[in-house]
């Protein structure tokens, strides 16, 4: 079985599904994982995943260093240097068949299920999303080509050098992947052809506020409709419900063997018929595809006046 080592550093305050992320994570004892944090590391914790005791200005010199640039880092900044991350973690790294990237704002399901041993042997570079590279799960095989294979990106001295956030890890890796004539002579196999985690739109993993739509369930993500699996993923991203998740009664100590995933939080018991049939309704009127459509009317407004 070819080893992977997936890379998730994270700064700041614990995130309230940090219980939930461990839980799945440990559901994946064939998978590491490696967490450079300045927070305070859990007194029980999965034996898959290793914490880096470190602070950002500690790793800052360090990254500057291994990537040849002037890097003004910041957490955002990470996203950018997510290429990146097998020379930087270099010693962590040693032993890997595979180093990968992802994010905190999933709950992982039998990732082993999806990533085979066949796409493994087969391809060295392994992509969640469809014809692009996903920066909330990502494998590069652990190779010199591979791990440098950033510096090859046009001007990235330039894009690392800035504090704003550019895109590296998805979409200049992606246009550099697909067009470039240097990486074609590469001989490199990418894999995305399929999507391997929750998309609503096609697109991205942006969601609708759904109450009881996810439902861990003995290690596996499944996708619920009436209370019923109807679907399963390889993890749930739910990269715009962070922002409205309030509380999570999960907890890593007890070990539950389920819970559900709804936008406003982590539960144990499924939200009651009249509740859901009230949250449809609410979604008709203040959905997120509603605040989102009025969002981008008022950017489009803003726009018109200030260039008029």
């Amino acid at each position: 079985m070819k080893s992977i080592l997936l890379i998730v550093p994270y700064f700041g305050k614990w995130p309230l599904w940090f219980d939930a992320f461990l839980l799945s994570v440990a559901a994946n004892p064939t998978i590491n994982w490696l967490c450079p944090t300045d927070c305070e590391i859990p007194k029980s914790q999965p034996a898959n995943i290793t914490f880096l005791s470190t602070t950002i200005s500690q790793l800052n010199q360090h990254i500057n260093n291994v990537v040849e640039a002037e890097v003004p880092l910041n957490p955002r900044k990470f996203c950018d240097l997510k290429p990146a991350y097998a020379e930087i973690f270099a010693k962590q790294v040693v032993g890997y068949d595979f180093w990968g990237f992802c994010d905190m704002d999933i709950v992982w399901g039998d990732v082993r299920k999806f990533i085979t041993e066949d796409i493994l042997s087969e391809h060295d570079i392994i992509s969640s999303r469809k014809e692009n590279i996903s920066g909330h799960f990502n494998l590069f095989r652990n190779t010199p080509q591979l791990n440098s294979l950033y510096k090859r990106l046009p001007n990235y001295r330039v894009l690392y050098g800035v504090p704003e956030f550019k895109w590296t890890d998805e979409v200049i890796l992606s246009n550099f992947i697909k067009t470039d004539p240097a990486f074609k002579a590469l001989g490199i196999k990418v894999y995305w052809s399929k999507i391997l985690c929750n998309q609503e739109n096609g697109r991205d993993s942006h969601q609708e506020y759904y109450l009881d739509k996810w439902l861990w369930k003995d290690g596996k993500m499944l996708q619920l409709k009436n209370g019923e699996p109807i679907d399963e993923v390889m993890y749930l991203h739910f990269i715009n419900w962070k922002r409205t998740m309030k509380y999570s009664v999960v907890k890593y100590e007890d070990s539950p063997n389920q819970f559900y995933i709804s936008f406003n939080g982590m539960h144990y018991k499924p939200h009651m018929a009249f509740e859901i049939i009230l949250n449809r309704y609410k979604n008709l009127y203040n959905g997120y595809y509603v605040r989102e459509s009025q969002r981008k009317g008022k950017t489009r407004i803003k726009k018109f006046f200030k260039k008029n």
